[in-house]
């Protein structure tokens, strides 16, 4: 495969796009079980703590890794709080 100048731009779209479909999902599970939803909050919030902990990784990685995981648990908290979202079944 030919590499262009805008392969990095190609894959970090395709990440944001992904991070986002996930962030649906479980704010779908979330809408439908509060308890689903605050379980997956508190496995993020873990998640979180371990890249943090974690000595192996760089900076920008962690970084990365961290915010990812942050608006995660951001949207959540946000659809928990009843910020417009409505389930409708």
């Amino acid at each position: 495969m030919k590499t262009t100048g805008g392969d990095m731009e190609v894959l970090a779209g395709q990440l944001v796009a992904q991070g986002m479909m996930l962030q649906i999902l479980m704010g779908h599970i979330a809408l439908i079980s509060p308890a689903h939803g605050a379980s997956i909050r508190d496995t993020l919030r873990q998640g979180v703590a371990t890249l943090q902990a974690n000595r192996n990784m760089l900076p920008a990685e962690k970084f990365g890794a961290v915010k990812t995981l942050e608006d995660a648990i951001d949207t959540l908290e946000k659809l928990q709080a009843g910020d417009g979202a409505t389930y409708r079944g």
